[in-house]
């Protein structure tokens, strides 16, 4: 029994496809762990909506992953759509990592090296970021993967008989790669050179070869571009206004030009570049780097033109990564090359391998010959990506189950529940309002419309400075995040939402909790009442944003600007959290310009701390102003309080 124990695990030791399998299950069981429960803001939520509902997305309307989401979003039967797509993106990134871990198993036959480098690759924090979230990168690292690992396989082992299967395979996938994220294009730059050393005269002489790969390059673009981009189009369900019609626009489109400009711009270029520096070192730690270099030089010795390809493909990419400057999130561009370096990083835990002594004789497990295997995998396997793990996972998993608060700009809805709090109250618009956003919210508004089927009678525009264009129309306006308004306007929020009304508002809703309360200065002069609110729950878990809409109504014609407090209280009355707000209507709307009885709804979200005990709790509010000379004037109520008991909630045990 104890022979065929020993044998049964000698021969799970030796498949390498169970290793690359075993990668892609814990990669893929981790990102499940973070995953994003739902709806997510700018490009990522673009492509919640994009593939399920067909539609034509930004340059160059990324096409492979608009059909794949399309059929995706059909078959798996659990979740929501938004989180379908999310785990989209959670099997793209893992098998990605799992692809890496195969082609390194295939160059340097070995399963531990295939192993470290897979699970390095994917416990990078930025590359785990984008492997939890429904963008387009997590889907292009599989291209990334493939196109890099082909290209060294077939420096290796040109000269087999199969060598030129593999480079026709190389070619394929490289131009099935143009049918998703246009930085592909780069690679360009290292194969040519990688095919011109190794194949100088083989280039004209063996034409027909070369002709093949040509086109096996181009057709996948040229048949699917002009056929895909039409019909999408023609749907019309794509919020961008950038609609091209003649040859020209499409190539224009097609080019992105109206931002490519901003691509490489020269000005704190270094310090761009800095930036990704840091973020490299910061997921994959000094002696990874030192590692990679090694086996750049190893290469350098072994296989120059593979050595060439990487230096040049690390360098294009990360360069490219440090100094595109139209993404207020560059860290997107850095998977591609943090790939490259993982595939140096493996040539030199190879050579390190060697040194130390490697198994010659695999068909018996050996245990005095696995030492040196164990120390190296003590080092590096556990060591390393543990310390990965341990590092990025606390991070990722409260992205994932907390997210964090709605700000006034809500310029990234990109963890947690954001999305979903943000378009909470939407079936409450009033009916076939306009709703101005700028594309990060734009994005999740428009995938409640077209894929959840909320409120089809809302007309979405972005960026929300079209406002000027409605002002004179008698549409009803809202927007979804803080935009300066003059006195024409008078704000009031429907849930994270705004509203604005060219008339004040006196009636008080219905379906808040009436409170009742009053506001007085010092000397005695009625300012305010709270007249009630609106929670979601009263029974919350440590750690979250709970919506909460307080009805305010003023008692007279203010002059007075006030700020806003509201404060979470133990039972004793000790403040454990407050946040200020200068002004109601998520600082759009100063008091000074409410008028007598005028009834204003207004959002702020209560941030529960994640180490705050399970009990009840109280919440409270405060009004106040600043004086001329620096101190501040608390209202009171009726009893002289300052600090006003607006409700009780419930934080419950985790």
């Amino acid at each position: 029994m104890k022979v065929q124990a020993v044998t049964l695990l000698n021969r799970l030791f030796q498949n390498r496809w169970l290793v690359v399998i075993g990668v892609f299950i814990g990669l893929l069981a981790i990102y499940i762990r973070t995953l994003l429960p739902g709806t997510v803001g700018g490009d990522a939520g673009e492509m919640q909506y994009a593939g399920p509902i067909l539609a034509l997305t930004h340059p160059t309307g990324h096409p492979l992953y608009v059909l794949l989401g399309y059929v995706w979003s059909k078959i798996i039967p659990i979740g929501t759509v938004a989180w379908r797509m999310n785990l989209l993106a959670a099997v793209s990134g893992a098998f990605s990592c799992a692809i890496v871990t195969a082609f390194v198993y295939r160059l340097h036959e070995s399963r531990l090296v295939a192993v470290i480098a897979g699970l390095t690759l994917g416990l990078g924090a930025t590359f785990w970021q984008q492997a939890v979230i429904a963008d387009k990168y997590a889907f292009n690292t599989i291209f990334v993967a493939v196109v890099v690992g082909l290209v060294l396989w077939w420096a290796a082992e040109r000269e087999k008989p199969y060598g030129d299967k593999i480079l026709y395979s190389l070619a394929l996938a490289y131009g099935i790669s143009f049918l998703h994220h246009r930085t592909m294009l780069l690679f360009a730059f290292g194969i040519a050179p990688l095919v011109l050393f190794y194949e100088r005269q083989a280039v004209l002489k063996n034409w027909r070869r070369t002709l093949i790969c040509i086109g096996l390059v181009l057709l996948p673009p040229l048949l699917v571009y002009p056929i895909f981009l039409p019909v999408m189009q023609a749907r019309q369900l794509a919020p961008s206004e950038w609609q091209p019609d003649t040859v020209r626009e499409w190539v224009d489109w097609m080019m992105d030009r109206h931002t490519a400009k901003n691509a490489f711009v020269l000005e704190g270029f270094l310090d761009e570049l800095g930036k990704y520096g840091r973020f490299l070192l910061d997921d994959y730690p000094f002696p990874i780097l030192i590692t990679a270099i090694l086996g750049l030089l190893v290469m350098i010795r072994r296989m120059p033109g593979g050595a060439l390809f990487l230096g040049i493909s690390f360098a294009l990419q990360a360069l490219l990564s440090a100094n595109y400057r139209d993404n207020v999130r560059p860290f997107t561009y850095y998977p591609p090359s943090f790939i490259i370096m993982i595939y140096a990083y493996a040539y030199g835990l190879g050579w390190v391998e060697q040194k130390i002594g490697k198994v010659n004789s695999p068909a018996h497990l050996d245990f005095r010959r696995l030492v040196p295997q164990f120390i190296m995998a003590g080092i590096a396997l556990i060591l390393l990506p543990v310390w990965q793990l341990w590092d990025a996972y606390p991070e990722r998993r409260e992205e994932a189950i907390y997210g964090k608060p709605l700000d006034l700009w809500r310029d990234t809805l990109k963890v947690g529940d954001m999305g979903d709090r943000l378009a909470s109250e939407m079936k409450n618009l009033p009916p076939n309002a306009v709703v101005l956003s700028d594309w990060e919210q734009v994005t999740i508004l428009w995938y409640y419309q077209k894929v959840e089927d909320v409120r089809p009678d809302l007309e979405l525009v972005y960026p929300v400075q079209k406002l000027s264009l409605y002002a004179d129309t008698d549409r009803n306006i809202c927007v979804a995040r803080h935009i300066p308004v003059d006195e024409t306007w008078h704000p009031t929020n429907v849930g994270a939402l705004v509203c604005l009304g060219r008339e004040p508002s006196f009636a008080v809703p219905t379906d808040i909790t009436p409170l009742g309360t009053q506001f007085f200065t010092p000397d005695g002069q009625l300012q305010l009442a709270l007249v009630g609110y609106k929670v979601k729950d009263t029974v919350y878990e440590a750690g979250q944003f709970a919506p909460i809409t307080l009805t305010w109504q003023a008692l007279a014609d203010l002059d007075t600007d006030y700020s806003i407090s509201l404060h979470i209280l133990t039972q004793d009355w000790q403040t454990i959290w407050s946040q200020d707000i200068q002004s109601p209507v998520i600082g759009m709307y100063a008091t000074s310009r409410w008028v007598k009885d005028e009834v204003v709804q207004d959002y702020h979200e209560f941030d529960i701390p994640r180490d705050m005990p399970p009990t009840r709790y109280i919440w409270a509010v405060t009004v106040y102003r600043k004086l001329p000379d620096g101190r501040f004037e608390q209202l009171r109520d009726a009893q002289g309080g300052t600090v006003i008991f607006g409700g009780t909630f419930e934080v419950r045990p985790q």
